[in-house]
């Protein structure tokens, strides 16, 4: 008896589509953080954080503390990240209290 060669059965190998990756959106980052500066005028404050921190950014009074002479901002800066933001603020103040500090990534839309 001769063997005869077997053909061995194959399987097409199954095909999955996948749906390409969504191109990632351009995102910017948007830093609030509170800090504390002393004194009790805003305009010295103010014009502090813009020496630090440039043009680029929204300043609020939080709270002004006449006995301790003290006066909080919340500071809202663009395209920056918290790192960079804290090393402007350490380098240009002298003296400040750094308090809540978040960042959040606001994603823009693309025109198709």
């Amino acid at each position: 008896m001769m063997h005869e060669p077997v053909s061995t059965l194959e399987r097409p190998a199954s095909r999955v589509f996948r749906t390409p990756a969504p191109a990632p959106q351009p995102s910017t980052s948007f830093v609030t953080i509170d800090i504390t500066l002393s004194g009790t005028s805003s305009a010295v404050g103010r014009r502090a954080l813009h020496t630090a921190l440039g043009t680029d950014l929204r300043l609020y009074v939080m709270t002004i503390d006449k006995r301790h002479e003290r006066i909080t901002f919340r500071v809202e800066v663009m395209s920056r990240t918290i790192d960079e933001v804290i090393g402007a603020l350490t380098g240009a103040l002298e003296r400040a209290t750094i308090g809540r500090v978040r960042s959040t990534d606001i994603k823009r839309r693309q025109d198709a």
